[in-house]
């Protein structure tokens, strides 16, 4: 178990859902890619605990995009809600950041299963690389073991921040279209729920430095798809600075995210 030495706050503004309907308040996902269903021509297929071979992403960023210390060309696509760089990972049962291995971004790190079929209006798994932006989506995909009574629909867009024109500086967004499921099976649940949940944000891979958005590791994550820190319900976004996650302002409440540092 991990017991941080200590921790860094960082104030992040938090605008929390105010629809007049809760259960309305979800993210819209990007289309217009191409591809089956309008997320891009990469396809990762049916599987479970499977990632795709590494995806250059030179296209989108020429120079590389650097990301805790160190500039990567390329990334994997990790079924189980994640994409990885310096190599792939299939660990379905998602541990409390930080972590030691490679570096991390997860929208929702939780044992996807798309086995279930039916692409592609469910269970697809997406990804299109072009100048200045990545974007990965998760289409209505089920749990462990090839369930698909409720599905998660999510995605993870990587951009430069083309107005500052300076490659150490972009954004992550998250963006949350729908959130069923926490858990699967072979992670302690039942019925989708129950058992280690889903965790979101950003890993160092060196066991000391990381970022989690709210509710990550505990039922509370299906609220990244109504809450917001820019006042978009179900959207997220953090600019990286020089490889780390940094400050995005919005609203007037403050939601406290740590850096944490092992000892």
């Amino acid at each position: 178990m991990h017991c941080p030495a200590h921790a860094l706050a960082l104030l992040v503004g938090l605008a929390a859902a105010s629809a007049a309907s809760p259960a309305l308040a979800q993210a819209t996902l990007l289309t217009d890619m191409g591809g089956e269903a309008g997320f891009g021509t990469g396809i990762l297929e049916a599987n479970d605990d499977g990632s795709s071979d590494a995806i250059d992403m030179t296209a989108a960023f020429p120079n590389g995009l650097p990301y805790f210390g160190q500039t990567f060309t390329s990334f994997y696509v990790n079924n189980n809600g994640s994409i990885t760089f310096g190599g792939p990972t299939g660990v379905y049962t998602p541990s409390a950041f930080p972590l030691t291995g490679n570096r991390m971004i997860a929208p929702f790190w939780g044992d996807v299963d798309t086995r279930g079929g039916g692409r592609p209006g469910r269970n697809g798994v997406y990804w299109d690389v072009r100048p200045g932006r990545v974007v990965v989506t998760w289409y209505r995909v089920g749990y462990y073991s090839v369930h698909d009574d409720l599905l998660n629909s999510f995605q993870l867009v990587i951009e430069s921040n083309p107005a500052l024109e300076a490659d150490h500086v972009w954004r992550v967004e998250f963006r949350y279209a729908q959130l069923r499921w926490t858990t699967g099976d072979a992670s302690g649940g039942a019925h989708g729920r129950g058992g280690t949940p889903a965790q979101a944000g950003f890993d160092a891979g060196d066991g000391a430095i990381s970022q989690s958005l709210p509710g990550s590791g505990t039922r509370r994550v299906l609220r990244l798809v109504h809450d917001s820190n820019v006042a978009d319900p179900g959207v997220w976004i953090i600019n990286i600075f020089d490889g780390v996650p940094s400050v995005t302002v919005g609203g007037s409440d403050t939601q406290t995210f740590d850096f944490s540092h092992g000892g």
